[in-house]
């Protein structure tokens, strides 16, 4: 195969559906694996099939062995009964009786040994202490017969095995050895004729080619529905998928089964659908709030426009009037419209947060001279127990000081005082703006950092705001990784704590670390 059609069956196969892909790898891994080892069994069939009637013939001889152990009477006959349920031959010669016993009808095969006249009992010969010869084959007299020796060695029960062959082609397996009784010496000979080796290797081939057909035929299809199994998350997936719309956002699929990365994906997909549909929500309502709080401007705008149009051409009061309530609603646009774009960008991970050393009372200080310029007659007050520095960026933090002062000024009223502290623990800092304002209902407090959200509208409608300034003050905070704590009392004031993890030197955290493991 060449180089360019190996690359295109590459292609072709990286280019099929996953389900093909793992139903291919599997039943060619399947068929591999059956075709090796149906040809590792043909190539050892002989083998296989020797060490069967190896077993079987030891079995006889250990059989035989016993039957004389137990000193019965030994003959043709009993030895015919005994392995009457096998197909293993038997010849037994025992010396003391200088006879030989035969399970085999008629005429004794050739290679049986017969006594020769040196082993046959003499007057004055003692076989309780004269060993007889090993039981060795003559292969010239074999020769002889028609037989010979393919194979010869001990076996492992230290018996004489032989692998004989006549002629015809007919082989024969032997063991041959001599057992030593209370009653005498005998010489064990058993013998099966090994099957036809052609004949038996095609029809095990017949029967294992059959096996192998199903075999693989079962492995594809198994692997088909295996793969189908396995890809039922991705098929619900892509279904649920499908169905999933901007306008239709509650597909999810089920988590039920085995937890395996399937469902670790199926859980994965749903998280991600849970949530594109809070940030669509919150995108939703965002919209939606946003064009409300735009339309009040735009509409007071128009009306005075209109107002000028008819009247204050002539009518310098209703000109001027007019005036000042456009350029007092662009001002609210204005702002509307910068805080949203601060939130906006925020969401979307885009404001750049500089954070380094700095001074919580130094920002404090600036903000308390801020507002003793907006707001000449409100009487406030700078307390400072102890120098905090944290590790932030100073102009968030001066605009998170801004956004609660501002408040604390708009909600006081005439005779405002507002309190401003700093202090600290052993690991924060904190920042505090109090006034005596018109205080937050408990149900409100969890509510206040809702964007557009504004306390009682109808009784803070003289109030201005846009209800994005607590918003833009808890986006600051967790960026910081610090957090905002709220105590109000309605009618008395509220107070807006700040806390701050404090700045530690970059050589004494590591000195902690320290400590901390040894500790």
């Amino acid at each position: 195969m060449s180089k360019k059609n190996e690359k295109s069956l590459f292609k072709g196969f990286h280019h099929m559906a996953i389900a093909k892909r793992i139903t291919l790898l599997y039943g060619g891994i399947f068929t591999l694996s059956l075709l090796f080892l149906s040809g590792f069994m043909i190539l050892n069939i002989s083998s296989m099939q020797q060490s069967t009637m190896r077993r079987e013939l030891v079995d006889s001889m250990v059989e035989v062995q016993q039957y004389l152990d137990d000193g019965k009477l030994l003959s043709d006959e009993t030895l015919s009964r005994l392995l009457e349920d096998s197909y293993v031959e038997v010849s037994v010669f025992s010396y003391a009786e200088n006879r030989m016993y035969n399970s085999v009808p008629g005429d004794i095969p050739p290679f049986i040994l017969h006594p020769q006249a040196g082993e046959q009992k003499k007057p004055g010969w003692n076989w309780e202490k004269e060993e007889p010869e090993p039981p060795y084959l003559r292969e010239k007299e074999l020769k002889n017969t028609g037989f010979e020796i393919n194979v010869k060695r001990e076996n492992k029960s230290g018996n004489l095995e032989y692998i004989l062959e006549s002629e015809s082609d007919q082989q024969f397996m032997l063991l041959s050895t001599h057992y030593k009784t209370e009653t005498g010496i005998y010489r064990i000979q058993v013998f099966r004729m090994l099957a036809d080796g052609g004949y038996m290797i095609w029809n095990f081939m017949s029967k294992l080619l059959i096996a192998d057909v199903v075999g693989i035929l079962g492995a594809f299809l198994i692997g088909q529905y295996i793969s189908r199994r396995m890809l039922k998350p991705v098929a619900a997936i892509r279904e649920a998928a499908e169905r999933i719309s901007i306008e239709d956002l509650s597909q999810r699929i089920s988590t039920e089964g085995p937890d395996d990365e399937m469902k670790e994906l199926t859980v994965t997909f749903n998280s991600m659908i849970d949530r594109l549909d809070t940030s669509f929500q919150k995108q939703n309502q965002f919209i939606s709030d946003a064009s409300h709080e735009l339309r009040t401007p735009i509409s007071v705008i128009q009306g005075y426009a209109n107002l000028i149009n008819r009247w204050g051409k002539s009518d310098p009061d209703i000109l001027q009037e007019s005036i000042d309530s456009i350029l007092t609603e662009t001002d609210h646009m204005s702002a509307l419209i910068r805080q949203l774009l601060f939130l906006a960008k925020s969401d979307q991970s885009r404001l750049s947060v500089q954070k380094a050393k700095m001074s919580l009372n130094e920002v404090a200080a600036e903000l308390v001279r801020e507002m003793e310029v907006l707001d000449v007659n409100a009487k406030i007050t700078f307390v400072e127990e102890e120098i905090a520095e944290i590790f932030a960026d100073y102009d968030l933090i001066k605009q998170l000081l801004w956004i609660h002062g501002e408040n604390a000024l708009k909600y006081s009223g005439e005779g405002s005082e507002v309190e401003v502290k700093v202090w600290k623990d052993k690991k924060f800092g904190y920042v505090s703006v109090k006034d005596n304002g018109v205080g937050i209902a408990e149900e409100d407090i969890q509510k206040i950092f809702d964007r557009f959200y504004r306390v009682d509208k109808s009784r803070n409608k003289e109030i201005s705001g846009t209800g994005l300034g607590l918003a833009i003050a808890k986006w600051i905070v967790d960026s910081h990784d610090g957090e905002i704590l709220v105590e109000s009392k309605v009618g008395e004031g509220t107070t807006f704590i700040n806390k701050f993890r404090l700045f530690v030197p970059e050589g004494k955290t590591e000195a902690k670390k320290i400590q901390k493991k040894e500790e």
